[in-house]
């Protein structure tokens, strides 16, 4: 299991990466927030859950357009949070953390047979 205790959730805005003009210098300036997760134990469902829930949470905050509310503005909203939490859960890559994310994207579940 990863020891990390903190990981830094930075914003995946609509186009930058997609687009592949993203320097250090930029990446440096996204929006961050920090999920701390020292207090879960992630080798129980419930533990990933209480995390996956943080991350959410922090995405929202980092790609929130402060009250743009255009389709456009909100597709690219949509589009920045999945993206914000498929980062952290790979960076993150806890099996029970990976799973719950998996079911939740609607990507199928891998599981290990005995």
């Amino acid at each position: 299991m990863k020891t990390a205790i903190r990981y830094w959730l930075l914003a995946a805005l609509a186009g930058i990466f997609a687009a592949g003009t993203a320097t250090t210098a930029l990446a440096d300036k996204l929006p961050q927030r920090t999920v701390s997760f020292s207090d879960l134990d992630l080798s129980h469902s419930a533990g990933a859950a209480v995390l996956y829930s943080r991350i959410k949470g922090a995405a929202a905050q980092v790609c929130d357009q402060h009250g743009v509310r255009s389709l456009e503005a909100l597709t690219t909203t949509r589009r920045c949070i999945d993206q914000a939490i498929a980062h952290a859960v790979a960076e993150i890559n806890v099996p029970a953390l990976t799973s719950l994310y998996r079911a939740k994207a609607g990507q199928p579940v891998i599981v290990a047979q005995k």
